[in-house]
Protein backbone atom coordinates (compact mmCIF):
# COMPACT_ATOMS: atom_id res chain seq x y z
CA UNK A 1 0.00 0.00 0.00
CA UNK A 2 1.05 3.32 -1.24
CA UNK A 3 1.53 5.97 1.67
CA UNK A 4 -0.67 8.90 2.39
CA UNK A 5 0.17 11.89 2.20
CA UNK A 6 -1.51 15.01 4.36
CA UNK A 7 -4.38 15.92 2.32
CA UNK A 8 -5.74 11.97 1.96
CA UNK A 9 -5.47 11.30 5.19
CA UNK A 10 -8.06 14.42 5.59
CA UNK A 11 -9.98 13.13 3.22
CA UNK A 12 -10.11 9.41 4.61
CA UNK A 13 -10.34 11.24 8.56
CA UNK A 14 -13.71 12.60 6.68
CA UNK A 15 -14.99 9.64 5.03
CA UNK A 16 -14.34 8.09 8.57
CA UNK A 17 -16.41 10.91 10.29
CA UNK A 18 -19.20 10.26 7.42
CA UNK A 19 -18.77 6.77 8.70
CA UNK A 20 -19.68 6.52 11.69
CA UNK A 21 -22.60 8.42 11.31
CA UNK A 22 -23.88 5.46 8.85
CA UNK A 23 -23.34 2.88 11.72
CA UNK A 24 -25.28 5.32 14.36
CA UNK A 25 -28.36 4.81 12.08
CA UNK A 26 -27.50 1.11 11.07
CA UNK A 27 -27.59 0.91 15.34
CA UNK A 28 -30.95 2.59 15.53
CA UNK A 29 -32.19 0.75 12.27
CA UNK A 30 -31.56 -2.48 14.64
CA UNK A 31 -32.78 -1.01 17.57
CA UNK A 32 -36.20 -0.46 15.64
CA UNK A 33 -36.40 -4.42 15.63
CA UNK A 34 -36.04 -5.75 18.60
CA UNK A 35 -35.87 -8.88 17.19
CA UNK A 36 -32.54 -8.41 16.30
CA UNK A 37 -29.99 -10.67 17.33
CA UNK A 38 -27.02 -9.48 20.00
CA UNK A 39 -24.38 -10.66 17.86
CA UNK A 40 -25.05 -8.23 14.80
CA UNK A 41 -25.38 -5.04 17.42
CA UNK A 42 -22.23 -6.11 18.73
CA UNK A 43 -20.72 -6.18 15.29
CA UNK A 44 -22.01 -2.95 14.68
CA UNK A 45 -20.45 -1.48 17.86
CA UNK A 46 -17.08 -3.06 17.66
CA UNK A 47 -16.69 -1.49 14.01
CA UNK A 48 -17.71 1.89 15.53
CA UNK A 49 -15.20 1.71 18.36
CA UNK A 50 -12.34 0.83 16.14
CA UNK A 51 -13.21 3.45 13.72
CA UNK A 52 -13.23 5.76 17.01
CA UNK A 53 -10.14 5.09 17.92
CA UNK A 54 -8.17 4.87 14.67
CA UNK A 55 -9.69 8.42 13.69
CA UNK A 56 -8.52 9.67 16.60
CA UNK A 57 -5.37 8.83 15.99
CA UNK A 58 -5.39 10.03 12.62
CA UNK A 59 -6.75 13.53 13.77
CA UNK A 60 -3.93 13.55 16.16
CA UNK A 61 -1.15 12.83 14.15
CA UNK A 62 -2.49 15.83 11.59
CA UNK A 63 -2.98 17.88 14.72
CA UNK A 64 1.07 17.24 15.23
CA UNK A 65 1.54 18.17 11.47
CA UNK A 66 -0.06 21.29 10.95
CA UNK A 67 3.81 23.20 10.97
CA UNK A 68 4.47 21.60 7.43
CA UNK A 69 4.28 23.40 4.53
CA UNK A 70 0.76 20.68 3.58
CA UNK A 71 -0.92 23.05 5.96
CA UNK A 72 0.07 26.64 4.76
CA UNK A 73 -3.51 26.98 3.38
CA UNK A 74 -5.32 25.91 6.51
CA UNK A 75 -2.87 28.37 8.48
CA UNK A 76 -3.82 31.19 6.05
CA UNK A 77 -7.88 30.55 6.93
CA UNK A 78 -6.77 30.31 10.95
CA UNK A 79 -4.66 33.24 10.88
CA UNK A 80 -7.80 35.19 9.32
CA UNK A 81 -9.50 33.94 12.26
CA UNK A 82 -7.50 35.06 14.96
CA UNK A 83 -6.96 38.32 13.49
CA UNK A 84 -10.12 38.59 14.14
CA UNK A 85 -10.35 37.37 17.42
CA UNK A 86 -7.07 39.58 18.52
CA UNK A 87 -9.55 42.45 16.95
CA UNK A 88 -11.94 42.04 19.34
CA UNK A 89 -9.94 41.53 22.10
CA UNK A 90 -8.31 45.17 21.50
CA UNK A 91 -11.55 46.82 20.86
CA UNK A 92 -12.81 45.24 24.33
CA UNK A 93 -9.99 47.20 26.22
CA UNK A 94 -11.16 50.32 24.87
CA UNK A 95 -14.96 49.50 25.14
CA UNK A 96 -14.09 48.43 28.96
CA UNK A 97 -12.26 51.60 29.22
CA UNK A 98 -14.98 53.36 27.79
CA UNK A 99 -17.59 51.57 30.07
CA UNK A 100 -16.29 52.02 32.80
CA UNK A 101 -14.51 55.07 32.77
CA UNK A 102 -14.29 57.87 29.79
CA UNK A 103 -14.41 57.73 26.24
CA UNK A 104 -12.31 61.23 26.50
CA UNK A 105 -10.23 60.40 29.59
CA UNK A 106 -6.18 60.21 30.19
CA UNK A 107 -6.34 56.00 29.81
CA UNK A 108 -7.73 56.34 26.54
CA UNK A 109 -4.99 58.59 25.66
CA UNK A 110 -2.09 56.22 26.96
CA UNK A 111 -3.51 53.31 25.09
CA UNK A 112 -5.24 54.23 21.94
CA UNK A 113 -4.37 57.86 20.64
CA UNK A 114 -4.80 56.16 16.87
CA UNK A 115 -8.25 54.06 17.40
CA UNK A 116 -7.22 52.40 14.13
CA UNK A 117 -8.63 49.04 15.13
CA UNK A 118 -9.43 48.28 11.05
CA UNK A 119 -5.68 47.73 10.75
CA UNK A 120 -5.22 44.78 13.09
CA UNK A 121 -8.21 42.35 10.99
CA UNK A 122 -5.70 43.34 8.29
CA UNK A 123 -2.64 40.80 9.42
CA UNK A 124 0.06 42.92 8.11
CA UNK A 125 3.03 45.54 8.83
CA UNK A 126 0.23 47.79 9.63
CA UNK A 127 -1.25 45.42 12.49
CA UNK A 128 2.59 44.47 14.16
CA UNK A 129 3.12 48.49 14.00
CA UNK A 130 -0.33 48.98 16.05
CA UNK A 131 0.45 45.92 18.50
CA UNK A 132 3.99 47.07 19.29
CA UNK A 133 2.81 50.65 19.81
CA UNK A 134 0.32 49.51 21.97
CA UNK A 135 2.20 47.19 23.74
CA UNK A 136 4.37 49.71 24.61
CA UNK A 137 2.26 51.89 25.88
CA UNK A 138 0.46 48.85 27.98
CA UNK A 139 3.45 48.97 29.90
CA UNK A 140 4.32 52.18 30.44
CA UNK A 141 4.37 52.73 34.14
CA UNK A 142 1.06 54.83 34.19
CA UNK A 143 -1.32 51.85 32.56
CA UNK A 144 0.88 49.63 35.30
CA UNK A 145 0.09 51.87 38.46
CA UNK A 146 -3.65 51.43 37.36
CA UNK A 147 -3.61 48.07 36.96
CA UNK A 148 -3.17 47.49 40.57
CA UNK A 149 -5.58 50.15 41.70
CA UNK A 150 -8.84 48.36 42.67
CA UNK A 151 -11.00 50.86 41.07
CA UNK A 152 -9.68 49.76 37.46
CA UNK A 153 -9.85 45.85 38.32
CA UNK A 154 -11.63 45.49 34.63
CA UNK A 155 -8.37 46.37 32.80
CA UNK A 156 -5.58 43.25 33.40
CA UNK A 157 -7.74 40.85 32.73
CA UNK A 158 -8.74 42.99 29.32
CA UNK A 159 -4.99 43.32 28.91
CA UNK A 160 -4.31 40.03 29.49
CA UNK A 161 -6.51 38.41 26.63
CA UNK A 162 -5.57 41.31 24.15
CA UNK A 163 -1.44 39.66 24.83
CA UNK A 164 -3.06 36.57 24.81
CA UNK A 165 -4.67 36.67 21.59
CA UNK A 166 -1.93 37.98 19.81
CA UNK A 167 0.74 35.75 20.95
CA UNK A 168 -2.12 32.66 19.25
CA UNK A 169 -1.78 34.70 16.19
CA UNK A 170 2.13 35.05 15.91
CA UNK A 171 3.02 31.82 16.70
CA UNK A 172 0.80 30.89 13.74
CA UNK A 173 1.59 33.44 11.29
CA UNK A 174 5.73 32.79 11.81
CA UNK A 175 5.89 29.69 12.63
CA UNK A 176 9.65 27.74 13.63
CA UNK A 177 11.20 26.30 10.46
CA UNK A 178 11.53 22.67 10.32
CA UNK A 179 13.75 20.29 9.66
CA UNK A 180 13.23 17.93 7.23
CA UNK A 181 14.30 14.77 9.03
CA UNK A 182 11.72 15.87 11.44
CA UNK A 183 8.97 17.18 8.48
CA UNK A 184 9.17 13.76 7.30
CA UNK A 185 8.96 12.11 10.63
CA UNK A 186 5.62 14.14 11.08
CA UNK A 187 4.23 12.56 7.47
CA UNK A 188 5.24 9.13 8.59
CA UNK A 189 3.37 9.01 11.61
CA UNK A 190 0.83 10.90 9.62
CA UNK A 191 0.67 8.02 6.98
CA UNK A 192 0.95 4.74 9.33
CA UNK A 193 -2.26 6.34 11.20
CA UNK A 194 -4.32 6.88 8.03
CA UNK A 195 -3.34 3.27 6.74
CA UNK A 196 -4.45 1.87 10.13
CA UNK A 197 -7.77 3.95 10.04
CA UNK A 198 -8.24 2.25 6.11
CA UNK A 199 -7.97 -0.85 7.77
CA UNK A 200 -10.30 -0.26 10.31
CA UNK A 201 -13.19 1.52 8.04
CA UNK A 202 -12.18 -2.24 5.33
CA UNK A 203 -12.82 -4.14 8.57
CA UNK A 204 -16.75 -1.95 9.04
CA UNK A 205 -17.65 -2.94 5.60
CA UNK A 206 -17.13 -6.38 6.13
CA UNK A 207 -18.53 -6.39 10.18
CA UNK A 208 -21.84 -4.48 8.10
CA UNK A 209 -22.33 -7.40 5.88
CA UNK A 210 -22.05 -9.60 8.15
CA UNK A 211 -24.54 -7.98 10.46
CA UNK A 212 -27.38 -7.11 7.41
CA UNK A 213 -26.78 -10.49 5.60
CA UNK A 214 -30.13 -11.42 6.25
CA UNK A 215 -31.12 -7.85 4.78
CA UNK A 216 -28.52 -6.79 2.43
CA UNK A 217 -30.04 -4.35 0.52
CA UNK A 218 -29.81 -2.08 4.04
CA UNK A 219 -25.84 -2.22 3.49
CA UNK A 220 -26.11 0.16 0.84
CA UNK A 221 -29.16 1.96 1.75
CA UNK A 222 -27.20 3.17 4.79
CA UNK A 223 -24.08 3.96 3.06
CA UNK A 224 -21.97 0.98 4.35
CA UNK A 225 -20.51 -0.31 1.35
CA UNK A 226 -18.55 3.24 0.16
CA UNK A 227 -14.94 3.36 0.13
CA UNK A 228 -13.05 5.72 0.23
CA UNK A 229 -11.17 7.22 -2.50
CA UNK A 230 -7.36 6.74 -3.53
CA UNK A 231 -5.36 8.79 -5.64
CA UNK A 232 -3.95 6.94 -8.30
CA UNK A 233 -0.63 5.69 -7.58
CA UNK A 234 2.48 8.05 -8.75
CA UNK A 235 4.51 5.96 -10.79
CA UNK A 236 7.94 6.92 -11.73
CA UNK A 237 9.24 7.08 -15.46
CA UNK A 238 11.38 4.03 -16.44
CA UNK A 239 15.29 4.93 -16.31
CA UNK A 240 16.21 4.41 -19.84
CA UNK A 241 18.99 1.87 -20.59
CA UNK A 242 23.17 2.98 -21.45
CA UNK A 243 23.73 2.88 -25.14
Amino acid sequence: MSAYSIQEAQELSAFATQTLERLARASARFDEQHDQPMAERTWLATAAERVSEALERTRDALGEAEPLPEFASARKVKSDVLANAWADAVERVFDGIVANVSANGPLVEALFPHQRFASLRRPGTAAQNFWLEFERRAESAYVRRLCQDPEYAFLPPLLASARESEQKLRELVTPKPLPEDKANALREQVSHAAEALELALRQTRALADAAFAATPTLVAELGLDAKPKRRAARTEPPKLSPN
